[in-house]
């Protein structure tokens, strides 16, 4: 039987936020002919430093302006159209411990009724929107009131899930013996037990390389160890530069088995720097790519961050899961007459789910990593290819709670 991680080790698993915490209301100009009261919504999301992704506020403040666009929330009973509108802020819990908290209480303060993808590790924030009743919907899960808190509503698996699913994508795609190779800490330490958990067998890990987090270091020997190790496959879980410098690195020293790595790792400026070098990476994803423009749900996405974007959002899952997020929470409240946080929890707690870029979920769903706000086990074996991530054959995904029964 496959081991289940504790739900302290799956928190320390997950990365730290980071950033200086600013936070302001989203006001355009798609908003202001809707004359209802507008729907506050939060976001809160890290900002420059090792983990930012600037494109998810970007892809937040498109996807408002496509839902206010097209008519916003129309309340059940006849009332006005109601605009939604974005409470976004930025933190950094290195320089500050309480930003994130603080970012928080201000969207209380301005009565939101959900939080939207947030991306921050902080238990605080989670339990400061639970006790205003504020559900948090698409949260990237990253610390352990993500996974437990009856507030929390993620759209995927995240972290724990697609950690696990990379041993399985290797194994799936012909190798035997697989290597880990992470960052050098606390929670890296930890993942060689993640990737094991769902492998054929124990002793199919081979060796774990621990790499440190200083993408400036030189990498070489580490390089060179791994590829003379000569694994089937090497499952890769460091950040967006690291990954790219290690794939690179690897290829190099000669290495020539099969790589695999989380989607929330690569982007499409990452793919373009690794060149050659990526051509036939596995990634792990929990939505469908935004090359499968065949997906209806995906033309939507792209064909909306074409529209109302800057021009520079990359379809990244942290994109693709705000964009769903924010899309959900406006579809539960079509014709609502309790448009609220705590009517919108009341909406979500045990209902099925259709948000077209992933397999339907129902809430409180068992999974084998038994934690009780993971929505779903179901991922996507991508690869690149001519340096884009394409889907596998017909969209597939893949339910990884079949491999912890065996």
């Amino acid at each position: 039987m496959r081991r289940v991680l504790s739900v302290a080790a799956l928190a320390a698993l997950a990365a730290a936020a980071v950033t200086a915490c600013s936070g302001s209301g989203s006001e355009t100009e798609y908003g202001k002919k809707l004359t209802g009261e507008p729907i506050n919504l939060s976001v809160i999301a890290s900002g420059p430093g090792p983990i930012y992704q600037p494109e998810l506020l970007k892809a937040a403040r498109a996807t408002v302006d496509a839902v206010n666009d097209a008519g916003g929330v129309k309340p059940g009973g006849g009332g006005e159209a109601r605009p939604l509108k974005l409470i976004h802020c930025e933190a950094s819990t290195v320089t500050d411990p309480n930003a994130a908290t603080k970012c928080a209480r201000e969207a209380i303060d301005k009565k939101v009724v959900a939080s939207v993808g947030k991306y921050v590790s902080s238990d605080a924030v989670v339990q400061a929107f639970q006790g205003a009743k504020i559900p948090l919907v698409g949260t990237q899960v990253q610390t352990g009131q993500d996974f437990t808190n009856p507030a929390s509503f993620p759209l995927q698996g995240g972290s724990p899930m697609l950690s696990a699913a990379t041993g399985v994508a290797l194994q799936q795609a012909g190798a035997k013996t697989v290597a880990v190779v992470t960052g050098d800490s606390p929670s890296g330490r930890l993942v060689p037990q993640y990737v094991r958990a769902l492998l054929s067998a124990p002793g199919d890990l081979k060796g774990s390389h621990y790499l440190p987090f200083d993408v400036s270091a030189d990498l070489t020997s580490y390089f060179s160890q791994i590829a003379a190790a000569r694994p089937d496959g090497v499952a890769l879980l460091a950040s967006t530069d690291v990954t790219t410098k290690t794939i690179v690195g690897l290829r190099q020293a000669g290495y020539k088995g099969k790589i695999a790595v989380v989607a929330t790792a690569v982007s499409e400026a990452s793919l373009a720097k690794m060149g050659d070098a990526g051509e036939g990476t596995i990634v792990v994803s929990d939505y469908d790519p935004v090359t499968n423009t065949a997906n209806p749900k995906i033309k939507q996405f792209v064909d909306e961050m074409d529209e109302y974007g800057d021009g520079e959002i990359e379809g990244t899952e942290f994109s693709l899961n705000v964009w769903a997020a924010i899309h959900l929470v406006a579809d539960r409240f079509q014709g609502a007459t309790d448009i609220s946080g705590p009517g919108l929890m009341k909406s979500l707690e045990g209902s099925k789910v259709s948000i077209g870029i992933a397999p339907d979920f129902t809430y409180g769903t068992p999974n084998f990593l038994k934690l009780p706000r993971l929505p779903r086990a179901s991922v996507q074996f991508q690869t690149v290819r001519g340096g884009k991530i394409m889907a596998p054959e017909g969209g597939k995904f893949t339910d990884l709670n079949q491999f912890a029964q065996k």
